[in-house]
């Protein structure tokens, strides 16, 4: 969420109907199944916090935030084509075109492709949710093996249940909770706290991290997500010697209403 390929997901609240859509893979539920029509355009709000704690020094703290804009443009292409329009609170506006490819496993912004590690997105990613299943009922579990760090956690394993599912609607709510040890992607292995007035560099050892948390999905398409990480870490320097703390992160993701749309 820190880099425009890692924009988080831009939402549809709306049901967007399969009639000239991008086919899905046949054995996936069609609530994970993602769905576009050209000229459709998705909106959200989000925001990312990062905080150390460590006592003695003052908290470090840092938050991104911002607003971002979809529109279909080819939505036969494989994968799909999308125009992203955004803007970071704070910085320049931008934009570019996006695809997900391997099933939204990978991410391409501008014809550059990577893995895709953001923590969350336009569409379900089997990355991180694992291979989408055929079918869902509520208490259905499975594992995934998160075999890289990603943007809110390092490589581990996590159980994912549905908690909700409306099979009308092709809606279902998904719990995710994950541990490992390592490093998150884009880990710096220094840091540099505050106390009064000076600032010390710290070298950052990160231990065991935790994450849990719930999103909703419409036919593909992230609706919400809220994930929060934590983990120790050990902060040592010649100066000061071994200092404990306590390092989170955490993303809130919501749908804005579609353009046009009047209450």
């Amino acid at each position: 969420m820190s880099r425009p390929r890692c924009l988080p997901t831009l939402l549809a609240l709306l049901f967007l109907p399969a009639s000239g859509a991008a086919a899905a893979p046949p054995a996936t539920a069609p609530a994970l199944t993602l769905a576009l029509r050209a000229g459709a355009t998705f909106g959200n709000v989000f925001s990312r916090t990062i905080a150390l704690h460590a006592t003695g020094f003052d908290d470090a703290v840092r938050r991104v935030s911002g607003t971002a804009t979809y529109t279909v443009v080819d939505a036969a292409a494989n994968p799909p084509r999308l125009r992203i329009d955004y803007l970071y609170d704070g910085r320049p506006a931008g934009s570019g075109t996006v695809m997900l490819p391997d099933g939204g496993a990978g991410n391409c912004f501008d014809g550059k492709c990577m893995p895709n590690t953001d923590a969350s997105g336009l569409a379900y990613n089997p990355l991180l949710w694992g291979h989408a299943p055929a079918t869902l009922r509520v208490g259905q579990r499975w594992t995934v093996d998160i075999d890289a760090p990603w943007e809110l956690g390092p490589a581990g394993r996590q159980t994912v249940t549905v908690v909700a599912f409306d099979p009308a609607s092709h809606t279902v709510s998904l719990e995710r909770e994950g541990s490992g040890t390592g490093p998150w992607l884009g880990d710096a292995p220094q840091v540099t706290l505050t106390r009064g007035e000076r600032s010390y560099p710290l070298t950052r050892q990160p231990g065991r991290a935790h994450w849990h948390g719930l999103a909703t999905f419409r036919d593909g398409i992230v609706l919400s997500d809220e994930l929060m990480s934590e983990r120790a870490v050990v902060l040592t320097s010649p100066q000061l010697g071994r200092i404990e703390g306590v390092e989170r992160q955490y993303i809130l993701l919501n749908a804005t209403p579609p353009r046009g749309t009047t209450h």
